[in-house]
């Protein structure tokens, strides 16, 4: 395995086990229904050795249990719905529905849409099952010793904060949503109606603030190596600054949450920029300061199940094997600024060399198929890198990062009429670790970009500082599905997708952006259809 202190898959039997635990919810039509099939009951699983464990395990295998609906349905809203990347593929027709969402003609059938729906309502079954189910069960740790209700505790925290982190999740994409917080049988399914956006934010904040104040959650400053990758209150924190920020675009007065929350990540001491930049998308970059939350999927050979597969999904045809989506676009390019090393590090061009195992080097040839010229080197991995097969791979998602925390803080200094001075200080850090960062792939042979060696300068407290974090948050974040949703909460995601489809290459990509409608995505049809009507469905859609 990539490393034995891995924690969301590392051990088969839990995988096995949790695999079981939605046995009953695989299917598309049920997936809020969470009634146990079988034996596995109260009276048997929950007095299982290590159950309570296993049962958290099936909540975090929310993030990577369905690769469509989770891993590229994320990819194809962050990215691809954007001016940062271009759909891909072999061909135009090779999955057309994406196309559909960057050119602002998406439908309520657009399968991205509701793979993403079905993904995460999954998930939040599997949270919802565990937390009604754990309080009450009499626990027992692997070795069949009582489980402390301090270790509970935790464990239930943990649950509520994953549940938030897919709720807010739904509700950027569109809006209000069903808060589903309990096991739902048949009959509920035809009486579910959607929340407001209103109640749906009311129900992560104060979540996230329970967990973020629970005596029983962990906190990053202490978190032992066997850990990492599981949740702490810096990452409720950090995730409540990244809520407010988001629902301040209807309500102005939560920049100064979204700033309070985001400085308790700050003050914490838990958390410092890696000073390489490239590092934190290598092989041990969960393992850095940088991470606040990360999704860690590690290759193991013996258990193919084990991984990530958006590297084969957004990497190179040809020699590499990958299936050519998510092109960076030579928009997202012009907006690095000459000497920042960080464009090195988030794209890739054809004619890049990297070493293969038997001694030879992989050239990378995009011209068998329609590209922008870029494909992105954060997903991309060496030979050395890749499992042993299809969905394989040993990769790091970071949701959160210690940049993003710092920019959040800076934004919600500038939108709340904070000291600029300070809000200066934080982008500037941010300028200054890009700046110091190396300037040489380390991963690589040879690339054909060449980064020059010119210092990036400081932002000042007399610029547009707006813009300045703006920017910032595009080059700093590229490629790492942020773009879709900073747009969005600006209110500039129409006349951004506007005014691109007027730049050349891009074909048109944006021109049906039309206010009052694409501001968000429509309820997949399906579920409305499922719900009997009880699900209504977004304005104009």
């Amino acid at each position: 395995m990539q490393n034995s202190n891995i924690f969301i898959m590392r051990n088969l039997s839990f995988i096995i086990l949790a695999s079981l635990l939605v046995l009953a919810s695989s299917c598309s039509d049920d997936f809020l229904d969470r009634t146990p099939p079988g034996n596995l009951t109260d009276e048997t699983f929950y007095k299982s050795p290590d159950a309570g464990f296993k049962s958290l395990v099936t909540c975090y295998r929310g993030f990577v249990s369905n690769f469509w609906g989770y891993e590229a349905a994320r990819a194809e809203l962050g990215n691809m719905a954007t001016d940062d990347a271009d759909k891909g593929g072999s061909d135009a027709g090779d999955r057309p529905f994406v196309t559909d969402l960057g050119f602002g003609r998406a439908l309520s059938s657009n399968e991205t849409l509701a793979g993403y729906w079905t993904a995460r309502y999954s998930a939040i079954g599997n949270c919802n099952v565990a937390l009604e189910r754990l309080p009450e069960a009499n626990l027992i740790d692997a070795g069949g010793a009582p489980l402390s209700p301090e270790l509970k505790s935790r464990y239930l925290a943990e649950i509520r904060f994953l549940r938030a982190f897919f709720y807010f999740e739904l509700a950027e994409v569109f809006g209000g949503v069903p808060l589903v917080t309990k096991t739902l049988t048949v009959d509920d399914r035809t009486k579910l109606a959607r929340a407001s956006a209103t109640e749906v934010f009311q129900f992560i904040e104060a979540e996230l603030t329970a967990v973020a104040n629970d005596p029983a959650m962990l906190s990053a400053t202490n978190l032992q190596a066997a850990e990492l990758g599981r949740a702490t209150r810096e990452a409720a924190w950090a995730l409540l600054a990244r809520t407010y920020l988001f629902f301040a675009k209807d309500d102005a007065a939560l920049f100064a949450k979204a700033r309070d929350a985001a400085k308790k990540v700050i003050d914490s001491g838990a958390f410092a920029l890696h000073p390489q930049f490239q590092e934190i998308f290598l092989e041990n970059g969960y393992k850095t300061k940088e991470a606040v939350f990360s999704i860690i999927m590690g290759d193991d050979p013996a258990v193919p199940i084990i991984g990530s597969t958006i590297n084969v999904y957004c990497s190179p045809r040809g020699a590499t094997g990958g299936w050519g989506f998510d092109l960076p676009t030579q928009d997202l390019v012009n907006e690095f600024e000459a000497g920042d090393p960080r464009l090195l590090f988030t794209v890739l061009q054809s004619g890049d060399e990297f070493p293969k195992l038997n001694g030879t080097k992989e050239v990378l040839d995009f011209s068998t198929y329609p590209n922008t010229g870029y494909h992105s080197r954060k997903v991309y991995l060496p030979e050395a890198r890749r499992g042993q097969g299809w969905g394989n791979d040993a990769w790091t998602y970071h949701p959160i990062r210690y940049a993003d925390v710092l920019l959040m803080y800076a934004e919600a200094l500038i939108e709340s009429g904070g000291d600029k001075a300070e809000a200066v200080n934080y982008i500037n850090q941010v300028r200054k670790r890009a700046s110091g960062s190396q300037r040489k792939d380390v991963e690589a042979a040879s690339r054909v970009l060449k980064v020059a060696e010119k210092p990036l300068p400081d932002i000042k407290t007399s610029d547009d500082l707006r813009k300045a974090v703006r920017h910032e948050r595009r080059v700093e974040l590229a490629m790492e599905y942020h773009r879709l949703f900073d747009l969005m909460r600006w209110n500039t995601l129409v006349p951004t997708m506007k005014a691109y489809s007027t730049k050349p290459l891009t074909n048109g990509k944006g021109g049906n952006f039309t206010a009052g409608r694409n501001e968000i995505f429509p309820i997949p049809q399906i579920e409305i259809d499922r719900s009997g009507g009880s699900i209504g469905q977004n304005p104009n859609y």
